[in-house]
């Protein structure tokens, strides 16, 4: 297909998908297309109005369902998070253009499949086990230290988490066993070893495929877990061979499930050179994609001509940047009132946002995290000048119980001279 033959991204009406973790993309595509309309799934038994997210932006309109009188309207459907693989592949079948993975999902979500295509593909598997129960679990952990247990599609439950040894991480267990009741005797888990040695790091790349095709460049860089991240822009091929061997080996995957979204990889390097490939994240990644948001000038221009099949690559406003995650322990639970300096609006970026009154609040969703959304910083002259612009912007933000952790973007440039170690630095 050809860009010529396609709608000009002006002219666009999407309809976008999520869950309100990425509110702030349905925000930022709504500054290129025609009309953006906003669908966060709230039907259950007993639906609460903190799943109104986007309610109150003069961007959006909200609406019910996928389907209603708005559907023939829509040129575009976007799906930045996972979950929705059956709509999304419904949807392609009956014609329909859609961003997002479709069934590709459940290389995100099927841990020991994942594992059983990284064999196939001849890609390094760390040593790990597969355990049903938390009798067996607990055995298990009594045994060995210094795992990490993980669990497939049901994240709700619980977050990946490490056990140093048993008795340290005795107090999570009966706290997952307590959340599990009965369910307790039949959940699965994946419990992964520990990698780790002098000089090890975990990078990857963070961006989108196009029916196992990838742009040729894109941001990359080194994310410090729910804390923050560095990136560089730059040509894909410049990024050393271990961080994208995954993404290449996986090509013919990718084109097989008609992936057309963002994706993002968690790879541990070490002395060997190997790249374990730790996590995939077959949906938005954040960080950074909050950071995307600001540094690819045609960020609308990705998701339209991308989900039609075409590759654009990222037109960028800056070379390096930075990231750091909000945080409050109040919001999973509480209305958490945000207040932003309108002069640093632009690189603030809202999880399960609305705005009522003028003022922007966070919904309770209750699912336990503290992240509530991201500060981010861009600059052409370093990442170090760019961790100072983002450190900068994160004065202009306030509320009750907020904290930013600007420092852990130090560990981010550790993971860097790390990187220059073992001579795979391309943060230049």
């Amino acid at each position: 297909m050809d860009k010529s033959s396609l709608k000009d991204p002006s002219e666009v009406t999407a309809l976008f998908v999520d869950h309100g973790l990425f509110i702030s993309q349905a925000l930022r595509l709504a500054q290129t297309f025609k009309k953006v309309y906003s669908y966060t799934p709230w039907q259950t038994a007993f639906p609460k109005m903190t799943s109104m997210v986007g309610y109150g932006y003069d961007e959006l309109e909200l609406v019910d369902c996928v389907f209603g009188p708005h559907f023939d309207e829509i040129d575009l459907f976007v799906f930045p998070d996972i979950n929705h693989g059956p709509l999304q592949q419904y949807l392609v079948d009956q014609g329909k253009v859609v961003w997002g993975g479709r069934l590709g999902e459940c290389l995100e979500l099927d841990r020991e499949g994942m594992k059983d295509i990284l064999n196939a593909l001849d890609l390094p598997v760390g040593k790990y086990e597969h355990i049903k129960g938390m009798d067996n679990l607990r055995a298990y952990l009594k045994e060995n230290k210094n795992v990490y247990v993980k669990i497939n599609k049901w994240r709700g439950t619980f977050e990946t988490f490490k056990s140093e040894s048993y008795q340290q991480v005795e107090p999570k267990l009966d706290e997952v066993e307590h959340k599990l009741g009965p369910l307790k005797h039949i959940i699965e888990f994946t419990v992964e070893n520990e990698l780790t040695e002098p000089n090890m790091f975990e990078g990857g790349t963070d961006g989108y495929v196009i029916d196992g095709e990838y742009p040729s460049k894109l941001m990359s860089g080194i994310e410090v877990k729910d804390l923050a991240y560095v990136g560089v822009f730059t040509d894909y091929m410049d990024i050393p061979e271990p961080i994208r061997r995954f993404n290449d080996k996986m090509k013919p995957v990718f084109k097989a499930y008609g992936y057309r979204g963002w994706m993002s990889t968690e790879v541990r390097i070490g002395k060997d050179h190997n790249p374990y490939m730790i996590d995939g994240c077959m949906r938005s990644p954040s960080p950074p994609n909050e950071l995307w948001q600001e540094l690819y000038s045609n960020f609308a221009d990705i998701v339209w001509y991308g989900a039609n099949g075409i590759v654009v690559d990222p037109e960028p406003t800056a070379k390096y940047g930075a990231e750091v995650l909000i945080h409050s322990s109040w919001a999973s639970n509480n209305w958490q009132p945000v207040d932003i300096d309108p002069d640093v609006r632009q690189f603030v970026k809202l999880r399960n946002s609305m705005k009522i009154n003028g003022r922007e609040y966070i919904s309770p969703m209750g699912d336990g995290l503290p992240e509530i959304g991201a500060v981010i910083g861009m600059s052409d002259k370093s990442i170090e000048d760019a961790i100072e612009v983002a450190i900068k912007n994160c004065d202009g933000v306030s509320g009750y119980y907020l904290e930013m952790p600007t420092a852990a973007t130090d560990k981010a440039l550790d993971a860097i001279e790390k990187m220059d170690k073992l001579g795979l630095n391309y943060f230049t």
